[in-house]
């Protein structure tokens, strides 16, 4: 199928099949914003006693312009959202959709990936300042005051080669006939994964999402793709999911970008791409939950909080925290000496000592020294302007939130919940990008100016 201009239209008309229901049912596929809905209505009375469908298959079309554009569909995880009988034989399903899969040819398989499409006109700008002599003029004028102009593609542009895949930029041109207005061009840049060896769908998938992370990193932009092509050895497919069903509420229409191409250097993208993958290799975890809440706008500022201090929890693991095996928060640690100087004088030194160190010890293993440690990294990295007891709190709070074990003395108030998620995220972002080698000078441009809390 042709992808260049492709766009998800609001609607699909068409017949559809649904081994519970019946076949060749009339119907229609609306994609809104945020869900996928199949609607039929068709003179057959079909009681069906179920909510959930596995599957369905349907070939419909949307209208452009005087054009009819005809597409084969798979419908996956349909659950009956209402059902209803009357008149005569005449009979109404409205059906919510999982995902679909959509081709130009019949029986189309979505096994043994070769290829994965993204696209986004973000891209587009993106790589501007790249692809911009691909145009040129010739003056001067030549009779009938007519200007000559020249369009040369560039050749696909390696970003990044492994032993696993290839991660490329195809751009792309295409004419449109002569019209009153004359005659015109228009040109798409195309993000592909070229697999050295067939994966199945969801690998795949996986593998796209990771990329479409890593972008949403270097621009600052958590975007979705315009769609996502999947080719095999000989067929050509599109996916969409649901946000039902991805979680993915992003509302605000952002189109801006933090950097260009031109701010990396072709060496310099090909290590970040390198690092990125085998950062995420060993942090998927971590890093899924990140942006499945930096996705999710929809999210409350509590359940943000717990999100990030798990990734934080996650992605410090490892942190070598020097220490002397003492507290260093102070309001605990001075309420804790005041009490031990009451009892001091019934103790003898030995035992004052024991109990000191008992009270007092703190492992560098715990979550507190492992966030100090972090911020401790970043403040090379980025100006961070947070008060001393903010990762103290910020973990009291995660505590209070998840297992209760706080007193509730040293935590943020719940008004404050948004702000503090906020502060982590931008912890995690410049921690992701110090960790796969992006430059100092260019994460400044990429970050806030400073990680702060409001006043």
């Amino acid at each position: 199928m042709n992808n260049y201009g492709f766009h998800f239209a609001e609607s699909y008309q068409g017949y559809w099949n649904i081994s519970q229901i019946g076949r060749k049912i009339p119907g229609t596929l609306y994609i809104k914003k945020h869900s996928i809905r199949l609607e039929l209505f068709w003179n057959n009375i079909t009681h069906v006693d179920l909510r959930v469908i596995p599957s369905a298959t349907g070939y419909a079309y949307t209208d452009l312009g005087n054009k009819k554009l005809c597409y084969y569909f798979v419908l996956k995880g349909l659950q009956i959202i209402s059902a209803s009988w009357f008149g005569k034989h005449q009979s109404q399903y409205k059906v919510d959709v999982n995902h679909f899969f959509m081709s130009d040819v019949p029986r189309f398989s979505t096994n043994k990936i070769l290829n994965c499409c993204i696209r986004t006109n973000l891209m587009d700008k993106w790589v501007w300042d790249y692809t911009q002599d691909s145009y040129s003029d010739l003056w001067p004028f030549k009779e009938n005051n007519i200007i000559e102009m020249k369009y040369q593609a560039k050749p696909s542009l390696t970003l990044f080669e492994s032993a696993l895949f290839e991660l490329y930029l195809k751009f792309s041109n295409e004419a449109h006939t002569p019209n009153a207005d004359g005659f015109s061009m228009s040109t798409h840049t195309f993000l592909n994964l070229r697999l050295k060896k067939t994966q199945k769908f969801y690998d795949a998938l996986d593998l796209t999402e990771s990329v479409i992370w890593l972008f949403s990193l270097l621009w600052n932009n958590q975007f979705n793709p315009d769609f996502i092509e999947f080719r095999t050895t000989n067929t050509k497919f599109i996916y969409k999911q649901s946000d039902r069903y991805s979680y993915k509420y992003r509302d605000v229409n952002n189109s801006s970008l933090r950097t260009l191409i031109s701010d990396f250097d072709k060496e310099e993208l090909s290590a970040i791409i390198e690092k990125w993958s085998h950062f995420i290799e060993k942090e998927i975890v971590s890093i899924r939950t990140f942006f499945e809440t930096q996705y999710d706008e929809h999210m409350t500022p509590s359940a943000m909080l717990k999100n990030y201090m798990s990734v934080i929890d996650g992605l410090s693991r490892e942190l070598v925290v020097p220490t002397t095996g003492q507290s260093n928060n102070s309001k605990k640690h001075k309420r804790f000496e005041d009490i031990l100087n009451e009892i001091k004088p019934h103790l003898r030194a030995k035992e004052f000592n024991e109990i000191k160190m008992a009270i007092f010890r703190e492992s560098p293993s715990e979550l507190k020294p492992r966030f100090v440690q972090l911020i401790k990294i970043l403040s090379e990295y980025t100006t961070i302007e947070l008060p001393s007891d903010f990762c103290y709190r910020a973990v009291e709070t995660r505590n209070l939130l998840t297992h209760t074990k706080s007193s509730g003395k040293d935590v943020f108030h719940k008004e404050q919940y948004r702000d503090v998620a906020f502060c982590l995220e931008d912890f995690i972002r410049a921690y992701i990008l110090f960790t796969i080698g992006i430059p100092k000078d260019l994460a400044r441009k990429i970050m806030p100016s400073k990680i702060s809390m409001p006043n």
